[in-house]
């Protein structure tokens, strides 16, 4: 059985580390944003707008170290990457102390660690980040600390996961409460902070392209086309459908059955848009199978006469002895050569020439059954395979082509055929076999031409010398 190895797209991977590069720069400034609003005391910096959940500073100072260990996972110096992964441990011990606050009702003195170094008004400082953020925190250590790590590759996509079912629920409940409705489970998590935590584990993936998750997504065949044109747009059409559906309702004023229809067709839309670009996408790929198939076809068949080339013959004849050897099957092998075709060309011209060419493979095709194979082997030579033939059904094709040639209305004069049959036998490599229908060929065109010359097999000759035995007219 063969096995198709599993390639990727280079120019999908290098997107996919660049996007996961740029993932972490855009998290890390945003979070110093941040930072820098609560040490200046300038609210508009903590939040989206005004009047919405700040990110708490230290929720900054986890995504800061976050972003820098995704940044320096991928550097090329191992100390560097070490220390990416320490700052990972510290984004993870940082979310499993503030769970273990809100767990067990204490205060471990991390909340207000920032604020302390500050002389602007520290009691200004906020508190203790939500619990989805701290245990967002936690998954994406533990992302960062199993980058390395092979073995451990469901444990790194079970993480990926669990910060993305925390990330698109944090934008499904926050599209409602954006949207006037009162917050749901998720609502006291900033949105900026949530979608960072996607934007934290989308790098995170794409820091590794060829492995886990965005495997498939790297792959360079219509899978991988489908995840990359698919997934994203999958994950955000949810809540964004969330969001207009509350927006309509809320701040247009909207009865619900009219927000109800203008959701129903932008979702509608949507998804007409997705199955049009899929529709494409299959489209290309079908003509590229349709040319892929016409060019192997092509490769594989003389122009003129519209019969495999000798290229294809070989591969088929490969075939055969390789069932003969494994599955002990019987085959026969024709060569067959056009009388005195170089007089025809001069009497007649190549065009002329070109023609009976053209015939003989009409002829040939004609004659023969679905299994069997007619090849150009070269000039006015063709060789016949003939599947489960021994040499006695494999004589009476011979002559069966004989009077088809004897019988036909060709154009100028009558063209004639000698045919050299053999059959093969253990052992046989194809130069073997052909050798001996050769040699057969040999005898017809001495014997006189238009007569088919065939090699016997008695079993006392398997291994000697083949008697021939000839048919003609």
């Amino acid at each position: 059985m063969i096995t198709v190895p599993f390639h990727h797209d280079i120019g999908v991977v290098r997107v996919f580390l660049r996007f996961s590069r740029a993932a972490a720069l855009l998290i890390c400034v945003a979070a110093l944003v941040v930072l820098v609003g609560w040490w200046w005391q300038w609210p508009l910096l903590t939040t989206m707008w005004p009047g919405q959940p700040a990110m708490t500073a230290n929720a900054a100072v986890g995504f800061v170290l976050s972003g820098g260990s995704l940044l320096l996972s991928q550097h090329p110096a191992p100390s560097w990457s070490s220390v990416g992964r320490w700052l990972s441990l510290g984004v993870l011990a940082l979310g499993a102390v503030t769970l273990a606050e809100h767990l067990w009702l204490v205060d471990l003195h991390i909340d207000h660690l920032i604020a302390a170094l500050s002389t602007r008004d520290p009691a200004g400082w906020p508190g203790r980040m939500a619990e989805p953020v701290a245990a967002g925190f936690v998954l994406l250590g533990g992302l960062g600390l199993l980058l390395p790590a092979r073995r451990w590759q469901s444990l790194r996509d079970a993480l990926a996961l669990g910060v993305l079912a925390i990330a698109m629920s944090g934008l499904a409940s926050y599209g409602i409460a954006l949207a006037g409705k009162s917050a749901m489970s998720f609502g006291r998590m900033p949105l900026h902070s949530t979608v960072l935590l996607l934007l934290a584990t989308l790098g995170w993936l794409c820091a590794a392209p060829t492995l886990g998750l965005t495997r498939v997504a790297t792959a360079d065949t219509l899978g991988g086309a489908l995840a990359r044109r698919l997934l994203l747009p999958a994950l955000l059409l949810p809540a964004v459908s969330a969001f207009a559906f509350e927006l309509l309702q809320s701040w247009l004023g909207l009865p619900e059955a009219l927000a109800f229809v203008f959701v129903a067709l932008f979702s509608g839309g949507a998804v007409a848009g997705l199955v049009w670009w899929v529709a494409t996408l299959f489209d290309k790929l079908e003509r590229q199978r349709r040319e892929s198939i016409a060019l192997r076809n092509d490769a594989g068949t003389d122009i003129l006469t519209g019969l495999p080339n000798r290229r294809a013959l070989d591969e088929a004849l490969a075939g055969l002895l390789r069932g003969q050897r494994e599955h002990d099957t019987t085959f026969s092998l024709l060569m067959l050569d056009l009388d005195r075709f170089k007089t025809f060309n001069d009497d007649f011209g190549h065009l002329a020439g070109d023609q009976v060419l053209r015939i003989t493979g009409h002829l040939l095709r004609a004659a023969l059954r679905p299994a069997d194979m007619a090849a150009r082997y070269g000039g006015e030579e063709f060789v016949l395979l003939l599947p489960g033939a021994d040499v006695d059904g494999a004589s009476d094709v011979a002559a069966r082509l004989l009077d088809a040639f004897r019988d036909f209305a060709w154009p100028h004069r009558k063209v004639t055929v000698s045919i050299g049959v053999a059959q093969a036998v253990a052992g046989d490599a194809a130069e073997d076999l052909i050798r001996r229908a050769d040699s057969a060929l040999y005898d017809a065109k001495r014997g006189g031409r238009d007569r088919v010359v065939a090699l016997a097999l008695p079993p006392a000759s398997r291994a000697g010398t083949y008697p021939r035995a000839a048919l003609g007219p």
